[in-house]
């Protein structure tokens, strides 16, 4: 929480601004994609709702990797000081993307008129793979600075590769599979999608997929964070 109010220390609006831009996008695409190009309900579900549902989960997951890349860097002259604290730093910048994504969830439940219990395992997803992501780039950006740089790029094609505006379902069979397996937030997005009552088109095997690869970039993030740390803050 500390982490969330720093960050707009200084503003006029404070911490407003966190709701802001995630609110205008959201109005913005609904305006263009539900009311210019008056496109209907979705599986059964209001569009709003349909657009919502992948759309929030998405902001979340990268906003949480974005800030979590660059806590070791921002931070440094903690690190510098409590080698203990190191770890806990990307942990943090990720918990400080909570308050903002809990309001959304809310908007998105009450305009849903409720949810499934699965809701509940899709934000499981979303926490842990936004770790996992966020250690192993705040790794990678203590050695590359440029991935700063780098990571709104590969941001903006993430957004148009996961289905958010767009029906997975109509994808070919082939192309569903590719997209699945380089992006794995299409399974966080059309998990939440399912959860509000709108019928998820992925593959039978994809959920096993998103866990294993998971748990494997933890686990690969945590050995390599915990294997260097002391190279980690000597080049901070």
């Amino acid at each position: 929480m500390i982490d969330f109010r720093s960050r707009y220390a200084g503003h006029s609006l404070g911490v407003l601004w966190a709701f802001l831009y995630p609110a205008a996008a959201a109005l913005l695409y609904f305006f263009v994609f539900g009311v210019i190009l008056k496109t209907g309900p979705v599986d059964g579900s209001p569009y709003l709702v349909w657009l919502l549902s992948a759309l929030v989960p998405f902001l979340f997951v990268s906003e949480a990797a974005s800030s979590a890349s660059s806590a070791l860097v921002d931070y440094s002259y903690l690190a510098r000081k409590s080698r203990v604290s190191v770890g806990l730093l990307p942990a943090a910048r990720v918990l400080s993307c909570l308050p903002v994504h809990a309001v959304f969830l809310s908007v998105l439940l009450a305009l849903g008129g409720g949810a499934r219990v699965s809701l509940l395992v899709c934000i499981a997803a979303e926490l842990l793979f936004s770790l996992a992501v966020g250690y192993f780039l705040a790794v990678i950006t203590v050695f590359f600075r440029d991935l700063k740089s780098l990571l709104p790029i590969i941001t903006q094609l993430g957004f148009w590769v996961t289905p958010i505006f767009w029906d997975i379902s109509a994808a070919p069979g082939r192309a569903c599979t590719i997209l699945c397996v380089i992006d794995p937030v299409i399974y966080i997005s059309e998990g939440f999608r399912s959860a509000f009552g709108a019928t998820g088109s992925c593959p039978s095997w994809f959920s096993a997929y998103f866990w294993v690869f998971t748990a494997a970039l933890l686990a690969v993030s945590a050995c390599l964070f915990f294997g260097i740390q002391s190279r980690i803050v000597d080049h901070l």
